[in-house]
């Protein structure tokens, strides 16, 4: 399964810099807890999570190590990779993510970003895939459609997701995350099901680490490996 929507953001991201790692929570509540300032070139967070779950499926149920670094250039362009070990067909391999797009205000509250993410499992290559999406941010709520010719090396499939942030305090803030997986395929090989995907996060963010804890569930998960509905994890920026 991709990563989908557990980005992470090593620092306070402005509108017009969100990044497509995974899941967008971090992004809002890195926004929500973090002080407004200048948005590093090159950046980079290592994480510690309880699982890793893409779109409400487990990747393995290990605790996983992960790293993602993300370059900004001018113009609104920007380019990252991710890495982290998941379990797949019954064994332990790597997977990694390229990603790449450009990120643009439209008005002062609201921006647009679109780019192209590329799945690599280092073990099995034929379940390789890519993504392209687009999606836009006002204030605290984005909205994000992911299209793929060859979802997990099968259909073409859709993929909509709706993120949204809520401040709780300076330091805390509770992340809501919604998605849905739409086959575009009658022949998908996992099913011909929609099927949706909920998540709500509480992080707490000190500045260098970021902590978060929250639930998770999966709709028709269609006999895949549900994620745990209670998760955990850390990270630090730098």
């Amino acid at each position: 399964m991709p990563i989908d929507d557990h980005d992470r953001q090593p620092s306070l991201p402005a509108p017009a810099a969100l990044k497509p790692v995974a899941g967008a929570f971090a992004f809002f509540t890195a926004a929500l807890c973090a002080a407004p300032g200048a948005l590093a070139q090159t950046s980079a967070d290592l994480s510690v999570v309880s699982e890793y779950t893409v779109r409400g499926v487990s990747q393995g149920r290990n605790p996983a190590v992960q790293l993602r670094a993300d370059h900004d250039f001018d113009g609104g362009w920007y380019a990252g990779t991710f890495a982290s070990p998941i379990d797949l067909y019954g064994r332990g391999q790597g997977l990694l993510i390229v990603y790449g797009g450009r990120a643009l205000p439209l008005t002062t509250r609201l921006s647009w970003d679109a780019g192209v993410t590329r799945t690599i499992y280092l073990r099995n290559h034929e379940v390789d895939y890519h993504e392209f999406y687009a999606g836009l941010t006002y204030d605290r709520v984005n909205a994000r459609i992911s299209y793929s010719p060859a979802y997990y090396g099968g259909g073409r499939t859709v993929y909509l997701d709706l993120n949204g942030g809520i401040p709780l305090g300076e330091r805390v803030a509770l992340a809501l995350h919604a998605g849905l997986l739409h086959p575009l395929d009658s022949d998908y090989h996992w099913s011909d099901r929609d099927r949706a995907d909920l998540r709500a996060t509480l992080a707490y963010d000190t500045g260098d680490w970021r902590l978060q804890a929250g639930v998770q569930t999966l709709v028709h998960g269609s006999g895949l490996p549900r994620a745990r509905a209670l998760f955990a994890g850390a990270s630090l920026r730098f």
